[in-house]
């Protein structure tokens, strides 16, 4: 069967739903013995009488190793090459892919659970979730599924069930390893698909000829036609008295992509009608036919409609008569004069009058035949058209015409035959988000293409609103935004109990040194933003910058090390303008300065250290990991680059915008105040944790002060090597040991430690998330 390394949505759906609910299923499977209704379901089905249980034992079979050996036998053996490696690939993927996850999962036998179980064949191993026999067998029926008559895949599936019920009934598994058996298999039947490519509609050569010999056409040559498909198998057909036709083939899997690319439409976009899902092929075909009947008998220039078919395998066949032409981007610009593209616009006027709507008037499916036009594919049309869908059928159609012919031929094209005031209507849908694919790409050749095409139609037609409706509902910055949110929920709401404390230690702290932290936290801010400004060479607005380093303290708390916020620089100063590398470079400047930041003020704060020096030095230069983790992974990437030739030459280049970065840093007499900045950021940190001290009850000794600045650098060299997000958990624990070590009492040391991360880690956050929405709305990240 032919096949396409375009996976449908319903694959990538098969792959994220079945991996999703394995994850779920196991992470309740890990932690939880089995319940009452587990217990009476597999007692239920081991102790079944009478002869039903035996023939279960041999049917077990179906899902052992050896069977994934013979099954790509006999798919060899039977020719089919594709077939038999698929069969062998998604067969072991299910198997190992089930091993590794007993060993993960470690959830035991039944045996160890009930005692009143019956074993009716050995069973090895200690480990039941998920069960490996079913994985198999559900892998193999899945890559064979495809292949198998229609009437046949039931029973297949029905074997699978048999394979689950015997792995109970012998006292192997448990109901839950059975369902994540199917899971495991289902997951790497899908992966298969992924890596070898997704069956595609058609069959066979030979059945294409039958059922056409079933509609009296005699097909004596079957070649596929190349191009932009889109969820079809396109084929061109000679038959016996020389007629050309077009068959248009549409199988189960594009219907399945059809329902859920509705779906997806209907969530992210407002107002937008389609037709109902496509219930089969066969469905989806006919409702084609209809509308290219009623498309002919309004006077449009489309295939004529032959015939349709159904083949026995479920695939729906339109027959049309062949078009011998080209789509209009295989056009050469001399070509697409104001004849041909006000032949294009009549086709489309007559469309609409006729209460039609194309929705898909790329240039793949508007043909051009002795310099006539024939729109094709009406697969994705629909009748009774509003008159919305009729305007946002016209805006892809103008931006095509517009990047390929130019903005005014088209636009006077479509005014001359779909009149001013139908273009006119198509101005609040001018946007990227309702193009197509294909349309975006055309007019990503020519930036600025949308604007000009804007500002023609208002031009020819002036006094017409052009505001732009509102068409998305949810864009990837959402989804962004709001992954990121749950993230920040997950990490920190545990940790919850920790923020309670720290505000009682508030309620009874000193105002006025609770004021002074929040100021000392507040200038470590104003601080970072510096330095980065200063480490780019005063390349981006302080404003913004410090913005980015509040929303930093949002992102920082769901990654370690403060990974996080080194990304989002990134992010933002690609944003300014400035290439990867010296955005990399940039970043890895301020972190390294701050490391040296922390080496200057060690000889002043040492002498303090009594003894534990060691430790302090770990300690303090620990948020150099960061730093030593990135230059790690560069090393790494440009390790694998320079093995990759055509990489070479943007490695140089990136090498020349790296030295650019730092010798412009070095020019402009930055190092200096870079330090100076940094080693008053980390001064900042230590009279935030002083402050804080102070409050709830710490006399007032300045001998305290560089100690407690030490102890700082340790605490925070810890939050940067630590593995939990932000440090959470190892940076309490650092700084009020290194208090006690000083003499502070631990009541104070542990108050004045949570008033000092509610005031440097807690409190930002929410702030951090409110600046990081406005930075995205603006497209500063």
């Amino acid at each position: 069967m032919p096949r396409t390394h375009r996976p449908s949505p319903a694959l990538v759906l098969g792959l994220v739903l079945s991996g999703g609910l394995f994850a779920l299923v196991s992470a309740w499977a890990r932690h939880r013995p089995p319940g009452r209704w587990e217990r009476d379901l597999f007692t239920l089905v081991n102790q079944i009488p009478g002869p039903v249980g035996p023939v279960l034992v041999p049917i077990m079979q179906l899902g052992a190793y050896p069977a994934i050996l013979v099954a790509a036998a006999v798919a060899a053996a039977a020719r089919q090459w594709r077939l038999a490696r698929d069969l062998l690939l998604a067969g072991n993927l299910a198997y190992w892919g089930a091993v590794l996850a007993k060993l993960v999962v470690g959830r035991v036998r039944p045996a160890a659970f009930l005692a009143d179980i019956r074993l009716h064949e050995t069973v090895t191993g200690r480990y039941g979730y998920p069960s490996g026999h079913l994985a198999v067998a559900t892998a193999l029926v899945a890559v064979l599924a495809p292949v198998l008559p229609r009437r046949v895949r039931p029973l297949a599936w029905l074997a699978v069930a048999a394979v689950g019920t015997a792995r109970v009934y012998v006292g192997a598994h448990l109901p839950v390893d059975v369902l994540g058996g199917f899971l495991v298999g289902w997951f790497m039947a899908s992966l298969t698909r992924m890596i070898v490519g997704d069956v595609g509609p058609g069959g066979t050569v030979g059945r294409l000829r039958q059922v056409l010999l079933g509609r009296g056409i005699e097909a004596v040559e079957l070649t596929p036609v190349r191009g932009d498909a889109r969820g079809s198998r396109p084929l061109r057909v000679t038959t016996a008295d020389g007629r050309r036709l077009f068959v248009k083939v549409t199988g189960g899997s594009q219907r399945d992509a059809d329902w859920l690319y509705k779906l997806y439409r209907r969530l992210r976009y407002r107002g937008i009608v389609d037709e109902p899902p496509y219930v089969t092929a066969k469905q989806k075909s006919e409702h084609e036919a209809y509308l290219l009947l009623r498309a002919e008998r309004a006077g449009v220039r489309t295939p004529r409609l032959v015939a349709t078919a159904t083949d026995p395998a479920g695939d729906a066949l339109l027959v049309q008569e062949f078009v011998p032409g080209r789509p209009l981007d295989a056009l050469e610009p001399a070509e697409l004069g104001p004849d041909l593209l006000d032949d294009v616009c009549r086709q489309v006027a007559r469309l609409h009058r006729a209460g039609l709507a194309h929705r898909d008037l790329r240039a793949a499916n508007v043909l051009v035949a002795d310099s006539t036009a024939w729109l094709v594919d009406l697969g994705s049309g629909t009748d009774e058209a509003s008159a919305d869908q009729q305007a946002r059928d016209l805006v892809e159609l103008l931006v095509t015409l517009a990047a390929l012919a130019g903005v005014r031929p088209a636009v006077a094209a479509a005014v001359g035959q779909l009149g001013a005031g139908a273009v006119a209507d198509s101005l609040p849908w001018l946007q990227p988000a309702l193009l197509s694919r294909a349309g975006r790409a055309l007019a990503d050749r020519r930036p600025g293409l949308l604007d000009d095409l804007h500002d023609e139609i208002a031009r020819r037609c002036p006094g017409r609103p052009d505001h732009l409706a509102r068409v998305v509902r949810i864009t990837r910055r959402d989804v962004f935004l709001l992954v990121m949110l749950g993230l920040l929920v997950h990490f920190l709401l545990p940790q919850i109990g920790q923020v309670r404390a720290a505000l009682h230690a508030v309620v009874h702290a000193a105002p006025l040194a609770v004021i002074g932290v929040l100021l000392a936290s507040a200038a470590t801010y104003l601080l970072s933003a510096m330095a980065l400004r200063l480490a780019t060479a005063g390349r981006v607005p302080l404003g913004r910058t410090i913005a980015v380093q509040v929303a930093a303290s949002f992102v920082n708390r769901l990654a370690p090390g403060a990974l996080g916020g080194a990304a989002l620089s990134i992010r933002y100063l690609r944003q300014q303008g400035l290439p990867v590398p010296a955005a990399a470079t940039a970043v890895a400047v301020d972190r390294v300065a701050g490391v040296l930041g922390v080496l200057l003020l060690l000889p002043v704060l040492l002498p303090f250290a009594r003894g534990t020096r060691r430790h302090l030095m770990n300690a303090a230069t620990g948020r150099g990991l960061t730093v030593l983790l990135i230059v790690l992974g560069v090393l790494l990437v440009v390790a694998v680059a320079f093995a990759v030739p055509r990489w070479r030459a943007w490695l140089r280049t990136a090498r020349r915008q790296a030295a650019d970065a730092l010798r412009a840093l070095v020019r402009g007499g930055r190092i200096l105040p870079l330090l100076s900045v940094s080693v008053a950021l980390t001064i900042a940190y230590g009279a935030a944790l002083y402050l804080a001290l102070l409050a709830v009850g710490l006399p007032t000794d300045p001998v305290l002060i560089a100690p407690v600045v030490l102890v700082c650098v340790v605490g925070e060299g810890v939050s940067s090597a630590a593995p939990t997000p932000g440090g959470l958990g190892a940076t309490e624990a650092a700084l009020v040991s290194g208090l006690l070590l000083y003499g502070v009492a631990v009541d104070t040391a542990v108050a004045g430690v949570l008033v000092y991360r509610l005031a440097t880690f807690w409190l930002p956050v929410l702030p951090g998330y409110a600046a990081l929405r406005l930075l995205v709305r603006r497209g500063a990240v």
